[in-house]
């Protein structure tokens, strides 16, 4: 198993850029294919800064303070209840006045504001973090409700990717693609999804990420499964369904716009039509079918979106963000109870 930092080198390709003794913990989220936290730490790379990906669960008192010593911040990404033992880690490196910064992508929000006990678990290490960001607008009013402050930062998109190119418009409806992971297709709405295709049988659809191919018995559909490099399928498409029960700020989204690509959301968004309904679909790709020039709207309000790009945001956040006296020395009290005290926590 590569260690945190090999996985860093080995997706950025910035080696040499990644410094010893300043950089940033990434805690809480596997650094996967599709993971925000990877795509982040690519981006930060490129920036000169270093990230690390560790498991503090993993990782004496001892190894954990010699980790965190070096580092300018941690930056946080979990979706769940946070165990005692890592509660007490964080706790810890706040005391030695490392900060947290807890960055919200999506779902994570979405279980903080419906289930009592991660909501419980969210407020809590709230009281040792030093600032929150959010990918979406609707992520920092979902969080106010619960009593957590939030700054909204953009996604983060592949430094790769920024600008992409317009895609070429034709007199022809170009094909309209569909986010489906196989494993989550309730949560996609697939329900709805299927209700609009078949009833637009005059329309093709592109179907990624869909393993299982639920969607390919009808003609209509072009079901693809996991897609690597989604340059060719934004290439071929002129509109992205994107229905969910709930949602971030989602990166496949903001490509699209950035192409020049119409977007059917579920969510509100500057430079997409939104819908909930079959109904609303249905009146939204009533106005697609007479499209024939691409949406500059979107693609301008990404644009102004990533001004000044997430990434740097987020440096300039990781950089200057401190931790108050007070704080540390809660930090300090919350460390000890968490060892001395752990069932209290649970």
């Amino acid at each position: 198993m590569q260690s945190e930092r090999e996985v860093v080198r080995a997706v950025s390709g910035l080696a040499d850029a990644i410094p010893d003794d300043d950089y940033v913990i990434m805690l809480g989220e596997e650094p996967k294919h599709s993971a925000p936290s990877l795509t982040l730490a690519k981006a930060l790379a490129a920036l000169g800064i270093g990230v690390r990906f560790v498991r503090a669960d993993r990782l004496t008192r001892r190894e954990w303070m010699e980790t965190v010593h070096g580092a300018r911040a941690i930056l946080l990404v979990t979706y769940g209840e946070i165990e005692v033992y890592v509660l007490s880690q964080l706790a810890t490196a706040v005391a030695m006045d490392v900060p947290i910064v807890r960055w919200w992508v999506g779902s994570d929000v979405l279980n903080a504001t419906t289930r009592p006990e991660v909501r419980a678990h969210a407020q809590r290490v709230d009281g040792i973090v030093s600032a929150n960001l959010a990918v979406a607008p609707h992520l920092v009013d979902e969080l106010a409700s619960i009593g957590i402050h939030a700054r909204f930062v953009p996604s983060v998109l592949d430094p790769a990717l920024i600008p992409p190119t317009i895609v070429r418009w034709g007199k022809q409806v170009r094909p309209i693609m569909i986010y489906m992971p196989g494993g989550r297709k309730e949560f996609y709405r697939i329900d709805l999804v299927e209700r609009v295709i078949a009833s637009n049988p005059d329309l093709e659809f592109i179907v990624v990420a869909d393993h299982t191919h639920a969607l390919a018995l009808y003609p209509n559909v072009e079901s693809l499964g996991w897609v690597t490099d989604m340059r060719a399928q934004y290439n071929r498409a002129g509109c992205v369904l994107r229905m969910t029960a709930h949602d971030g700020l989602p990166r496949m989204l903001m490509e699209a716009l950035l192409r020049g690509l119409y977007a059917i959301y579920s969510w509100p968004l500057e430079g997409c039509w939104q819908a909930r309904t079959p109904e609303e679909v249905g009146s939204a790709l009533a106005r697609y079918r007479q499209m024939r020039e691409p949406n500059m709207d979107g693609r301008e309000a990404v644009l102004e979106m990533l001004r000044m790009r997430p990434e740097e945001k987020i440096s300039s956040v990781l950089s200057s963000t401190s931790v108050p006296l007070p704080r540390r020395a809660h930090a300090l009290g919350l460390a000890v109870r968490t060892k001395v005290f752990p069932a209290q926590f649970t």
